[in-house]
């Protein structure tokens, strides 16, 4: 059956539906029709006892009354009656009756109304018997019974069943056509779309599925597919530009070491020489080393490789044990890194991940900030989640950027390519908060800083109590008193 078409089964469902109600209403028809015939075979019984009745009636001696129904009603087309006294003996037979006997009747004295039954004479046939309770002219008892045989009506029902039997194949081969017409009717949009479905590839992602009725089911699968299209070219022309990228940062530091190595081949160098060539190979190497590692862990996030622990973290120690770690880097610079007392919050999450986070965040904010700016480090507790705020006094992002900034390899304008770096680092934030339930923004101004606002969900204690944020110079202490703190 799974091996069948859609439109087969349809319509072998179609014909089994319309073949089962057709046997139903078949049944009910026959039945019904039984039913009228062995009526009107009940009325024109009960009509023929009538006249034999009135017959009676009209003649008060009972001898003269047999030799009446002897001359009227010996026989009587297909009918025959019999007549019995209160004791049952028998006062008239039609000929018929003359040599069969037919089931014992009821005294007449204690029956009421009209009684049928169906009686079996044996070689004589099925017969249909009707009952009745009279008095004579002199107000004695007596039992009218008339039979009629049941042959013509069966003959009539086979006919109406022979009817029915010639009908139903033809009917149920014009349910078979129909079916077949209709189903390829209703699945012929299925083709449409199936057609159109196969004209989509790798190079025509742009192709969609026309939508002949929004409103019915299969407007609704089109306007599905073509949702799951459009995201299928997103992710497509993601990947294609993430790869291009990512071939375009390798290919610069191999080409960096190669033309190093070659330089250095050409002819004998002095020490000093070949240790300059090791040094720019080695920053070159741990360049592309961390440019690697970057893409490792974005592609491990975008797997789903890595499992984010639930564990308690302190988010607040996290943040200070980063500034503590970045206030050396800050002061090399000149830049002033100021930070808070963070709230002492728990989040359910991965520590190692949360401090990469916000190294990556403050790390930026110090790289693209001049000598004498500042970067201030806050957080507090909003809600139900837990808030931080990275914002520094640099060179800052226009608008047309923003949108853009979380992009794998993304650089905001070429006043910032002398900031060398992978283009991975606010990409491995965004998936970072997002593992953990949260959201990351940024707002900036150009040429008045950038501020990035992360809200993690914090775990939600009885008692909320936030110490009162103190704002302290952190270049102004050491990494192990920041940490202390």
């Amino acid at each position: 059956m799974n091996r069948l078409s859609i439109r087969t089964r349809l319509t072998l469902w179609y014909a089994g539906i319309f073949l089962a109600m057709m046997t139903v209403m078949a049944a009910i028809v026959l039945w019904r029709v039984h039913g009228h015939l062995l009526k009107n075979a009940d009325r024109a019984l009960a009509e023929e006892i009538s006249e034999l009745f009135e017959e009676m009636s009209l003649v008060s001696d009972r001898g003269e009354m047999v030799a009446e129904l002897e001359r009227r009603f010996s026989t009587h087309s297909h009918y025959h009656f019999q007549v019995l006294d209160e004791e049952l003996n028998t006062l008239f037979n039609s000929r018929f009756l003359t040599n069969i006997e037919l089931p014992p009747g009821q005294q007449p004295s204690t029956m009421r109304g009209k009684q049928y039954s169906n009686v079996d004479l044996g070689a004589a046939g099925k017969f249909r018997l009707l009952n009745l309770a009279v008095r004579d002219s002199r107000s004695e008892p007596l039992l009218l019974r008339a039979i009629s045989p049941l042959k013509p009506i069966e003959q009539d029902f086979q006919s109406y069943v022979r009817m029915f039997l010639t009908m139903g194949p033809i009917a149920i081969l014009a349910a078979l056509l129909a079916g077949y017409v209709v189903a390829g009717h209703l699945l012929s949009p299925i083709k449409q779309i199936t057609a159109k479905a196969k004209k989509i590839t790798a190079d025509r992602l742009e192709t969609r599925l026309p939508i002949v009725n929004a409103h019915d089911e299969l407007g609704e699968l089109s306007i599905t597919l073509n949702d799951t299209f459009d995201r299928l070219e997103k992710s497509v022309n993601t990947m294609q530009r993430f790869t291009s990228d990512a071939a375009h940062e390798l290919r610069s530091p191999v080409a960096v070491l190669r033309t190093e190595a070659e330089i250095a081949l050409r002819k004998p160098r002095s020490v000093d020489e070949y240790r300059k060539v090791v040094e720019t190979t080695l920053a070159e190497a741990i360049r592309l080393g961390a440019l690697v590692d970057q893409l490792l862990t974005l592609s491990r996030h975008d797997a789903g490789v890595q499992e984010l622990l639930t564990d308690e973290v302190p988010v607040g120690a996290v943040m200070q044990d980063v500034v503590a770690r970045l206030a050396v880097t800050a002061k090399e610079k000149g830049v002033e890194l100021r930070a808070a007392e963070f709230p002492e919050e728990f989040i359910l999450g991965h520590d190692v991940w949360l401090s990469q986070l916000f190294f990556n965040l403050i790390d930026n904010a110090i790289k693209f900030t001049p000598a004498g700016g500042t970067v201030n480090v806050t957080g507090n507790a909003a809600g139900e989640f837990v808030e931080f705020f990275v914002e520094d006094s640099g060179i800052g992002i226009p608008d047309e950027h923003l949108p853009h900034v979380f992009d794998r390899f993304y650089r905001a304008d070429a006043s910032r390519e002398h900031y060398r770096g992978t283009g991975l680092g606010l990409s491995i934030c965004k998936s970072i908060v997002l593992a953990h339930g949260g959201s990351i923004h940024v707002e900036s101004v150009a040429g008045a800083g950038t501020r990035f606002i992360v809200a993690l969900p914090r775990l939600i204690e009885d008692a909320d109590s936030s110490p009162p944020a103190k704002t302290h110079d952190v270049t102004e202490t050491t990494p192990s008193e920041v940490s202390a703190k």
